[in-house]
């Protein structure tokens, strides 16, 4: 089983991305069970790039974390994004395109998405489970552009998808 998992902390960090973005969590991730490495396993973008660590390990840097299931198979969605493990961190998206949705959110202007940054050789953490789930073809991602997608965006998808629910 494939898992997507969310989490935060109180890290600075943590709480304004949590602020910008209006959510309960600020990082999501994906995981799973391996057989050749034992146990479960997170596949995740943070500061490191790309990387895939024990779950035990992020669960200590994200105490607070909500974990939901998927009735089907995100196995597509990994194997597509298997070459992004490594691929740096999108530090400057991030930063850029955080303060667009911190100013479209106070005002609306519509101008602003003309302003947004991409970078698809870089990843945020909400890019790269948004590229696993849109990659498998879940049902209601159709729209989503994972350069955009919040950690918020994708808990709400979640918690309101009759195709997840919450472990």
């Amino acid at each position: 089983m494939i898992s997507i998992g969310f989490g935060t902390n109180r890290k600075w960090t943590s709480c304004l991305i949590r602020w910008a973005t209006g959510s309960e969590y600020s990082h999501v991730w994906v995981e799973y069970e391996s057989s050749v490495w034992g146990g479960t396993w997170v596949a995740h973008a943070g500061p490191k790039g790309v990387v895939k660590e024990t779950q035990e390990n992020v669960y200590k840097k994200y105490p607070k974390h909500r974990i939901y299931d998927f009735s089907g198979d995100l196995t597509k969605g990994l194997h597509a994004v298997k070459g992004d493990v490594g691929a740096d961190y999108d530090y400057r998206s991030v930063i850029w395109n955080g303060l667009l949705l911190v100013l479209y959110t106070a005002t609306r202007w519509n101008y602003l998405h003309s302003l947004v940054t991409r970078n698809t050789s870089k990843l945020s953490c909400s890019e790269f489970v948004a590229k696993i789930l849109k990659e498998c073809g879940v049902e209601g991602t159709e729209t989503f552009d994972p350069e955009l997608t919040t950690p918020g965006d994708l808990e709400r998808f979640c918690a309101h998808s009759d195709h997840f629910w919450v472990v």
